[in-house]
């Protein structure tokens, strides 16, 4: 093995590590206009948030690891990928290799997968780890 692919197995441990006191401390940050009362929210709170298309910017962007978004009529609906307002275990869609990270400013980003706007801080039932770190 050499000395480059026993560093990565370490690299990728401290990177998914490191989203862990991040992920904790946001958990704890509420305010009103996400409606965070302290009640439990439904499942799918989030989504009038997401209404609209998607701006062309991210549209023709790729994922952070370069994949292509797929052609309009191949992306799944939120609700066939199982989408859901707030991390599930961890996970999240801004760790996920099909995020398309928000490039016109209005914080929320698009999937090469999933149809509509996608906020980085939910999740859906085919998230898949990043292959490369987000760069800063």
């Amino acid at each position: 093995m050499s000395d480059g692919e026993s560093r990565e197995p370490r690299r990728r441990f401290l990177r998914i590590a490191g989203t862990g006191p991040v992920l904790v401390f946001a958990g704890c940050l509420g305010d009103e206009e996400d409606g965070d009362t302290g009640e439990e929210r439904p499942a799918d709170w989030c989504l009038d948030q997401l209404e609209g298309s998607v701006p062309e910017v991210e549209r023709n962007a790729v994922s952070t690891d370069g994949i292509e978004r797929k052609d309009e009529s191949e992306l799944l609906s939120k609700e066939d990928a199982a989408y859901q307002c707030g991390p599930q275990e961890g996970q999240l869609c801004g760790n996920c290799t099909f995020y398309i990270d928000d490039k016109n400013g209005d914080g929320i980003g698009a999937c090469t997968e999933v149809e509509g706007m996608i906020r980085s801080v939910d999740w859906c039932g085919i998230w898949a780890a990043r292959e490369k770190a987000p760069q800063e």
